[in-house]
């Protein structure tokens, strides 16, 4: 696994970081299952590990912590805050020893859950909560301190106030947190991100599926020397499944995005025949591989799946 510099941070990150969203919850798979992941993607090289307070109500976290408390120094940990767990999943949260194996018993999907069971998720950038929120994940992931510490999809008027950089700042210089960015939901919320010096990284959506960070924000990036965290390298799975598991329905907000990705799939696919490389290994060298992006992200359930994911992807 290859190690870049993060920006002008001077930490060295592997080109392919572990995105830890799927890690716990009660619909993904068991406690060990997901502490051998966070084993077999350290054991392959992966040092950059992403994950937010919202993430499985804190369990991604308190699994993070759970693995890495003896090796803290050998990996680089970046969190996010700014999302308010609605009461039905922090209730969730507490309840997950016994909702599991009801819910592997009964076969339910989360997909298939009703917007009403899963509670509106509110936001809250206001110093306060930022700095309280932090203090919350520093104990579950049982650390002093965290690598980088993200604002977790702010609005752009957010970003514009810049209420929440003193309070960034503060918790840079009392060493609770080594750097601060921006994950991003648009390319003009990243690039209004960047009036602010302190910011030393911003995450945004890249695959082969969505490339307009490469002309748009990258340039800028690059020109001063922010870290681009890609994510959602496989397209929320697009790149990564078999064509006849694919309900591309399902992934499409309007007929024209469905027929757009049916023939940008058609595609890659036969490229990736031609070359001779897997698509899943295909779109992570490309997502890894653009200049300005320091890590890329992939998303795995089970050490069986990432192992597969690492084995695709081009030495």
């Amino acid at each position: 696994m290859r190690l870049r510099s993060f920006g002008n941070t001077g930490l060295q990150v592997t080109e392919l970081g572990l995105g830890c969203a799927r890690i716990g919850g009660v619909f993904q798979g068991d406690t060990l299952s997901f502490v051998r992941l966070l084993a077999v993607a350290r054991d392959a090289g992966i040092n950059f590990f992403d994950t937010a307070d919202m993430y499985s109500q804190g369990e991604s976290e308190s699994l993070l912590g759970r693995a890495f408390s003896e090796q803290r120094s050998q990996v680089v940990i970046a969190t996010k805050a700014g999302y308010c767990l609605p009461g039905r999943r922090k209730l969730a949260g507490r309840l997950k020893p016994i909702l599991r194996p009801v819910i592997r018993t009964l076969g339910i999907r989360r997909d298939r859950l009703p917007d009403s069971a899963r509670g509106v998720m509110a936001q809250d950038f206001s110093p306060a909560y930022l700095v309280k929120a932090l203090e919350a994940s520093l104990r579950r992931l049982r650390t002093d301190y965290v690598d980088l510490f993200q604002l977790h999809s702010p609005p752009m008027a957010v970003v514009e106030r810049g209420e929440w950089e003193p309070a960034l700042e503060d918790l840079k210089r009392a060493g609770k947190i080594r750097y601060y960015g921006i994950a991003c939901d648009s390319l003009e919320t990243g690039l209004a991100a960047l009036r602010y010096p302190g910011v030393s990284s911003l995450q945004f959506t890249f695959s082969l599926l969505e490339q307009k960070a490469e002309q748009v924000l990258l340039p800028e990036t690059r020109a001063r020397g922010i870290a681009g965290i890609a994510r959602e390298t496989l397209g929320n799975g697009l790149l990564a499944k078999d064509a006849t598991e694919i309900e591309l329905a399902r992934y499409c907000s309007s007929p024209e995005e469905e027929q757009l990705r049916t023939k940008q799939l058609a595609e890659l696919r036969q490229r990736s025949g031609e070359r001779g490389v897997a698509l899943p290994g295909m779109a992570l060298e490309f997502a890894s591989r653009t200049n300005g992006v320091s890590v890329a992200l992939v998303g795995a359930r089970t050490p069986q799946q990432l192992t597969g994911l690492l084995d695709d992807f081009p030495a």
